[in-house]
């Protein structure tokens, strides 16, 4: 028994101890874990002081460069240039980026003053300075360094914070500029829209290219904006469809000057696609269709504020902060700098855009290898003084592809010729000091800056993979920007509408339309029993719109009634304010300044009692649509364009042109219908991008007047919004960029 005792005795003290180890190891971990929480929670806790410090420098940075500005400027900010003349006594300007003291090949001269600067960062803050917290932490160093371009300075703000015996840095980088454009996230925007809204639809891309039924509902709508007036044609077999939201801060009328009510909109052919007024994605149905709807001018929540997600926005304010269904810019800012305010692009001005590119043009075959059916891309320049003497379009380059490979600019006038064999190669920033000509395949992605005038003279479209868009077969990634300091003209701006009987005194009288496909022809009018004979062939006598009635031929061209009104708003905007610095328009440099007065849609021709002269233009600003000292005659343009529509099918093929449209001046395209010019492009265009410009005058009629049809069609591609950078320098504007601990 006692040997029993003794066994069980000792069995017990074992559990116990087996017991208490446990219990021990337990307490063990637990403390092991509560002592890595808490050095954990520390670290935590100390990493969070130490961002602290690190943000606390760089507020300091940014108190210097930018609070200290706005004080020093009457606690309000100038524009870009007094910005400048402050910083510039601050801080040096550096484009060595990655400051290793010499310029690497991703390096440029950003700004374009002609020098590639090299400076060291300011110390602002040094660890002898014993910048101490209230936290206990120390800010140990703030350097500031700066880049800048031609529209601002990006400054990096390197801080670095100590806590206890830990040592952070962290980057802000921020940006001092002209306030940003947020224009591109429009389909369509321009100060004065009319015709254009005629026999339109305007859709996203994404929607129209989908296929995929699980994504039905899930696309953005689009946005079109007009800041100053919107013509809705009621008359006619119009048709136009916007899936997404109309604005207009000015009027909107029909064509004969009649002003327009929410609910004349509504019952008119001017028609939304719906989509939802909760996220703003277009509604589809199961089969993919968009259902029509009215246009709804928007109402007010309790707060008198705008609902988001109408589809007609009539008067939206151009306070910022009253704009709740987002930004609307209020006016066009020039793509290059314009110091002196006087709208036009000078010497010095384009010299810094030159001096700033970055990019290039190139082709991918070489010209000596092309034989047979291949055909080889064309860039060939025109130096400035020079003409252009060829019968057709250049078929091989000059030494202006050297220019565009190496340095991505050329100085003087150029043409860009793009095949399906060979597309014009783009990548990043390219300047053309002159007009430029361009037509064909395109690759890459970049921008071109022009100084003067843009003739599209035939599609200019992206050189994709089968069954894709904006990616090339090789996998390059296709975006394109094209900007004018002057003005971009698609298709035939200087042809007239046709000839009419000289009895015909009608507002739009019957005529013998020009026949866009035929070299020469006749036609007879027969009117008060009187028949005349009139030549209305493309290179007849008197089809060209000579800036002035012809003799008894008074019809003029679609470019010439667009630009009547813009010259009479600009004008109007003058005789308000005699400090406004007016822009008018004209066909070339011989032809008078004419306005149109009457209250109506516009005129066809010189002798209407409404079209006028402004004989003193004063200080204006005068932009020719003509090509710079006619370096290329408007007889060569006009070849070029019948060549063009020579290669159009009888089935038909839309003008097109892949990307975003910018001009701060003028855009005027133009097509004309089959069933009165005879053109294969049968009155129609295709867009698939954005277009943006102060005045736009687009004339897209579609093949015939009989039905109601689609005549644009404009697929707003949103990737827009990238593809150009544009920042109004006359307000100067900060950004908070990027934060990072290093």
């Amino acid at each position: 028994m006692a040997d029993k005792r003794r066994y069980q005795e000792g069995m017990a003290l074992v559990l116990v101890v087996l017991a208490v180890i446990v219990i021990l190891g337990a307490v063990t971990v637990v403390v092991a874990r509560v002592q890595t929480a808490k050095i954990r929670t520390d670290e935590a806790i100390q990493q969070a002081r130490l961002d602290e410090v690190c943000k606390a420098g760089a507020d300091l940075g940014i108190e210097r460069i930018w609070n200290q500005y706005v004080i020093g400027n009457g606690n309000t900010t100038g524009n870009l240039a007094s910005y400048f003349v402050f910083i510039n006594g601050l801080v040096p300007n550096n484009e060595d980026v990655n400051e290793n003291g010499t310029r690497d090949g991703n390096e440029f001269d950003s700004n374009g003053d002609g020098d590639f600067d090299i400076a060291d960062p300011l110390v602002l803050v040094s660890e002898e300075d014993d910048h101490m917290l209230a936290s206990g932490g120390q800010i140990v160093q703030v350097t500031l360094s700066r880049t800048d371009d031609l529209t601002g300075t990006t400054l990096s703000i390197r801080a670095t914070g100590r806590v206890a015996q830990r040592t952070a840095t962290s980057v802000q980088t921020v940006r001092v500029s002209g306030e940003l454009f947020d224009g591109f996230e429009y389909g369509i925007l321009a100060n004065n829209i009319n015709c254009i809204l005629c026999h339109a639809e305007v859709v996203p891309l994404d929607l129209a290219r989908n296929t995929d039924a699980s994504q039905y509902g899930n696309f953005d709508r689009i946005k079109v904006a007009a800041l100053e007036s919107l013509m809705i044609r009621t008359s006619e077999d119009i048709r136009t469809r916007f899936a997404g939201t109309a604005y207009s801060r000015g009027q909107v009328y029909n064509q004969t000057g009649a002003l327009m009510s929410a609910s004349n909109i509504a019952s008119s052919t001017f028609k939304s696609y719906h989509f939802s007024t909760t996220n703003g994605k277009v509604t589809q149905s199961a089969t993919g269709a968009l259902t029509v709807t009215n246009f709804a001018n928007a109402g007010t929540d309790s707060d008198g504020m705008l609902q988001q997600f109408a589809n007609l926005y009539l008067n939206y304010p151009e306070d910022e902060s009253l704009q709740t269904d987002g930004t609307l810019p209020n006016d066009f800012p020039a793509p290059f700098p314009d110091d002196d305010g006087d709208r036009y692009v000078s010497d010095d001005e384009f010299e810094r855009v030159i001096n700033s590119t970055n990019g290039s043009i190139s082709f991918e075959l070489d010209p000596a290898d092309v034989t047979g059916t291949v055909t080889a891309g064309v860039a060939y320049g025109v130096p400035t003084g020079s003409a252009y003497t060829g019968t057709g379009l250049p078929t091989a380059s000059n030494s202006a592809l050297d220019t565009l490979s190496t340095d991505g600019s050329y100085d003087g006038n150029l043409f860009l010729i793009g095949t399906d064999d060979d597309p014009i190669v783009i990548d990043k920033k390219v300047a053309v000091d002159g007009d430029l000509v361009i037509k064909g395949k395109l690759k890459g992605w970049g921008q071109i800056y022009v100084r003067g005038n843009v003739y599209v003279i035939g599609d200019v479209t992206y050189a994709d993979a089968p069954g894709e868009f904006g990616v090339a077969a090789d996998g390059t990634e296709n975006g394109f920007a094209l900007t004018s300091g002057g003005s971009i003209m698609m298709g035939d701006y200087v042809t007239i509408r046709g000839k009419h009987h000289t009895a015909d005194t009608s507002k739009f009288p019957s005529a013998a339309f020009v026949d866009m496909r035929t070299q020469h022809a006749n036609q007879n009018i027969t009117k008060s029993g009187v028949t005349q004979t009139f030549s209305k062939g493309y290179y007849d006598t008197g089809v060209v719109d000579a800036g002035w009635a012809q003799g008894a031929q008074t019809e003029y061209s679609f470019t010439t009634s667009e630009l009547m009104l813009f010259n009479q708003m600009e004008y109007l905007k003058a005789q308000a304010d005699s400090s406004y610095k007016a822009r008018y328009y004209r066909l070339r440099p011989d032809q008078p300044l004419y306005r149109y007065i009457a209250n109506d849609e516009h005129s066809v021709k010189y002798g209407e009692s409404g079209v006028v002269t402004i004989p003193d233009p004063g200080t204006a600003a005068i932009h020719d649509l003509s090509p710079n000292s006619f370096w290329l005659q408007e007889s060569q343009l006009r070849d070029f364009w019948y060549a063009d529509e020579m290669t159009r099918p009888s089935s038909g093929r839309p003008f097109q042109f892949d990307g975003l449209l910018y001009s701060n001046n003028s855009i005027f395209a133009i097509t004309r219908s089959s069933d009165r010019h005879k053109s294969n492009t049968r009155g129609r265009m295709v867009i698939r991008g954005s277009v943006v410009t102060a005045d736009l005058g687009v004339l897209v009629p579609g093949p015939d007047f009989s039905v109601p049809r689609d005549a644009l069609d404009l697929f707003y591609d949103k990737r827009v919004a990238d593809f150009l950078r544009v920042e109004d320098t006359t307000q100067v504007a900060f950004r908070r960029l990027a934060y990072r601990l290093d």
